[in-house]
């Protein structure tokens, strides 16, 4: 009698201690790489992990609604996601990816209504989302920032602007957004924005990047007061595209003025066939760690490129090339 009830306390012990040690599946979050990258050829985006040892980061990917996509923004305090869907012509958000499965599709919690066309990047400011729109037949060859105010899960659009420039990449810093002139080696600025009603808005200030061919894209580095700005040179060749690094920003751009330039000499330039930079159209910088992060185009159909913050330019290999099909826009998550 004593062994049977010994043996019945053992047991129930053993199912408690399993009990407690165990976990629901719902309760398991991902553990999140930094850097984001979206793709304009596959419904997919893809998630990396620089911090560990290996020269090879960890990812995983997840699959959207979206089969062309550009502008990518993540909210670490929100889990949220957004992008800008260039086959659905809308921004698109998704939440709860540290809660889902590895692989599978990401929940659309909600969408814009579709008032853009060949949408390119997309910057964050506040509660305001804003896309770029790159003129084209599908949209009467207008380019114009669209923005989006999200407040409690709904995307309302509240304003249109038309820069009177050809547009491409958009970052917001503070109050000023800064554009990039496609088709040109143009930034342009715009103070207050957002503070403007509908309709024509004029750059107040452009500024010509001495060295550039086609500028695509940029990343303001606010408290470094650095500028990363791409070159893609000739859309066509996959070995003549560049990165352009400038530091001490603020201060250049101000003694440019209204329609200068900022010398060759004021850069650091990362060009040269051991780049793999061909047409690179999107870019991210980690602070912490000096990283530069690069969504290149077209050598071998899309590639993830990181390079270490040089201190002096020239033909530097990167210190990760992934591939990544389709690679259009990069973000990494501070």
């Amino acid at each position: 009698m004593k062994n049977k009830l010994f043996l019945l306390l053992i047991i129930s012990f053993s199912i408690i201690f399993i009990s407690c040690g165990s976990s629901d599946n719902n309760d398991v979050k991902l553990e999140l790489g930094n850097v984001f990258v979206s793709s304009n050829l596959t419904p997919i985006i893809g998630i990396y992990d620089f911090t560990g040892s290996s020269n090879e980061p960890e990812s995983l990917q997840f699959g959207i609604s979206s089969s062309d996509s550009d502008g990518i923004y993540y909210d670490s305090a929100s889990d949220r996601l957004f992008l800008a869907s260039r086959s659905n012509n809308r921004v698109e958000v998704y939440s709860g990816l540290t809660e889902t499965e590895l692989n599978a599709n990401l929940t659309l919690e909600v969408s814009s209504s579709q008032d853009f066309s060949n949408a390119r990047k997309l910057t964050v400011s506040g509660n305001n989302i804003i896309i770029s729109q790159d003129a084209g037949p599908s949209n009467n060859e207008e380019n114009r920032f669209f923005v989006y105010t999200f407040n409690n899960g709904s995307l309302t659009l509240a304003n249109t602007y038309d820069p009177q420039i050809n547009l491409w990449d958009v970052q917001f810093a503070g109050g000023t957004a800064y554009a990039i002139q496609d088709n040109s080696d143009t930034l342009a600025v715009f103070n207050n924005l957002l503070n403007k009603n509908s309709g024509v808005v004029t750059a107040d200030q452009k500024v010509q990047i001495e060295g550039i061919v086609r500028t695509h894209a940029q990343y303001y580095s606010v408290s470094e007061d650095i500028m990363f700005l791409s070159d893609i040179g000739d859309a066509d060749s996959g070995t003549d595209g560049a990165i352009h690094i400038i530091a001490d920003f603020s201060t250049k751009l101000s003694a440019a003025g209204v329609n200068g330039m900022i010398a060759l000499s004021d850069q650091i330039v990362i060009k040269g066939s051991n780049t793999e930079l061909g047409n690179p159209v999107g870019l991210s910088y980690d602070v912490d760690n000096e990283k530069i992060y690069v969504a290149e185009r077209k050598v071998e159909g899309g590639k993830l490129l990181e390079f270490d913050l040089p201190s002096t330019g020239g033909n530097l290999s990167p210190s990760s090339s992934i591939n990544f099909s389709g690679a259009a826009a990069v973000y990494f998550a501070n």
